[in-house]
């Protein structure tokens, strides 16, 4: 009897402080968390007990996915985002819900949202993105912070500069000459002259095309490989952000995560190859390459044979593969989907198609007629009104429809006391359609909003946030827009389209938001 006191009395020592702790993170804290926003006139839907809103969020998600939008419709959060319209239209823009026992902060002020990423202090750090995201994007400049992040950016900043992004136009106009001609020999057996393609797909392997030459260049067909891991870490990341998720789970040998682990180690291996090999062929004077790995390495290497305190800017090999990552991924992801949805936007829109036709005819040259000349950076330059559809296609159709943030230590926001801990949503969608910012149009295409400038197109300057805003704005912002133009360029030279009868408007949000069905478009070749 006493050996068993002396078991119990152990336990309880072990066990008693755990239940305090978890009383404290799962009862106590939310509650007076709760409390402390309503004080401030914050609130928002209650607390539940250990799984917060998550339930209710995943209902009214589950409830939307079976709506399907007319296609004149541009209001993408019902589907996307219909548990915040629901708290915003209870509680107003700024309200407060619950990702299990931790408070989420809802800025759906553009004065909160440019507190946020205007942070220079690291007081609104990035969120954990777990190691399921880590694998697909690595620690690169979307997650690394403070000086990491700062040593990343001035490595990679140069290969971003204007003067080495027109360079590679012609690589970007060379990959989607490819595509044209496929959709050209299509259309050209295709009965009545007219040819259905699902171009959503063809987007997606052609930006890998384009990312895979222009970071990769001879080392290309390698860099495919990494695109197709990749896709598939997609997948992956994917479903573990819509699966109940348990502390450590990343962690736990199951079959996802063994298939995550060894694609993980198929895209290190073949990146440390490919960079291997540049770093020989600099050490014997070929130098490391014009394309975006070469440019990134040539200014690590500098900034190693400087000395001093730029010796200390250098990168390690694990974090340039984790850069090669990052922008693999996010070159081609952003670039298919921002093609997919300006192809529908056209499609619907032909009044715009036709204006955009005449802009590329003129500054681009080539005609129905004649052979149309090779796309170079300064035409692109000039393309005034395909710029602006791009941007109001990013306004409506972004990739991203939520930034997230965390205080890291208790924080002032506009007035409001936000506690260490407190996650932040920056509801991209949801203030991309606030018509006090962008007018009573808000939620209509209208690219004519952009004609001054992606600064003055709404109330707000920097009211866009489709490549977020701040010193952490995405960098390869002009490297997608280029791509996009170029691309757009060659179609709109040599098609008129239309989207097809079949095609059902429900975008959906897989990471980054996509046709939940693709996107079937009708071309037919401009008369020769």
């Amino acid at each position: 009897m006493a050996a068993m006191g002396l078991v119990i009395a152990a336990l309880a020592v072990v066990l008693v402080p755990w239940l305090w702790a978890a009383v404290l993170h799962l009862v106590w804290r939310p509650y007076a968390a709760a409390r402390a926003f309503a004080r401030q006139g914050v609130r928002g839907p209650p607390y539940r007990f250990f799984f917060g809103n998550s339930g209710e969020a995943k209902a009214m998600l589950a409830a939307a996915g079976g709506e399907v939008l007319d296609r004149s419709s541009h209001d993408i959060v019902p589907r996307v985002m219909p548990h915040y319209r629901a708290w915003a239209s209870r509680h107003g823009k700024v309200f407060v819900s619950w990702s299990g026992a931790t408070p989420t902060l809802c800025a759906g002020s553009y004065d909160m949202v440019k507190r946020v990423l205007s942070d220079k202090t690291g007081l609104y750090a990035k969120p954990d993105p777990g190691p399921t995201i880590l694998s697909l994007l690595g620690m690169g400049l979307v997650f690394t912070e403070g000086e990491d992040w700062a040593r990343h950016r001035r490595v990679v900043h140069p290969a971003f500069a204007m003067d080495k992004l027109k360079s590679m136009a012609g690589t970007m106009a060379a990959c989607a000459g490819e595509v044209v001609r496929d959709w050209e020999a299509r259309v050209a057996t295709a009965p009545g002259g007219k040819a259905t393609v699902e171009v959503g797909q063809q987007f997606t392997e052609l930006t890998a095309d384009v990312i895979s030459h222009t970071a990769f260049g001879s080392s290309f067909r390698r860099g495919k490989e990494v695109f197709m891991a990749q896709r598939e870490l997609q997948g992956i990341a994917f479903a573990a952000i819509n699966s109940v998720r348990f502390p450590g789970m990343g962690y736990v040998p199951t079959k996802a995560n063994l298939r995550r682990w060894r694609l993980e180690r198929k895209v290190r291996g073949t990146l440390m190859d490919i960079i291997r090999e540049r770093v020989a062929a600099a050490g014997e004077a070929r130098g490391y390459g014009s394309d975006l790995l070469g440019l990134m390495l040539e200014a690590n290497a500098s900034a190693g044979a400087a000395g001093g305190k730029k010796a200390a800017a250098i990168m390690s090999m694990d974090e340039i593969i984790d850069e090669c990552k990052t922008f693999f991924f996010a070159g081609h992801d952003t670039t298919a989907h921002l093609l997919t949805w300006a192809m529908f936007l056209l499609g619907t829109h032909p009044e715009w198609q036709h204006r955009l036709r005449e802009e590329v005819l003129r500054e681009c040259g080539g005609s129905a007629a004649a052979a149309a000349p090779p796309i170079n950076g300064d035409a692109l330059g000039k393309l005034k009104l395909v710029t602006m559809v791009l941007y109001e296609t990013l306004r409506l159709y972004g990739a991203v429809s939520m930034i997230g943030r965390v205080a890291a230590s208790d924080a002032d926001l506009c007035g409001v006391k936000v506690p260490r801990g407190t996650a932040l949503a920056i509801p991209i969608a949801m203030l991309h359609r606030d018509e006090e910012v962008w007018g009573a149009d808000a939620g209509e295409f209208n690219p004519l909003r952009f004609r001054d400038g992606v600064g003055r197109a709404a109330v707000i300057p920097g009211a866009l946030l489709a490549f977020s805003g701040g010193p952490r704005s995405c960098i390869g912002q002009d490297f997608a827009m280029l791509e996009a133009k170029a691309t757009l360029a060659l179609i709109l030279r040599r098609f008129e389209f239309e989207v097809a009868a079949e095609y059902v408007h429900a975008p959906a949000d897989f990471l980054t938001l996509q046709p939940l069905r693709g996107l079937p478009i009708v071309l037919k070749l401009l008369d020769p």
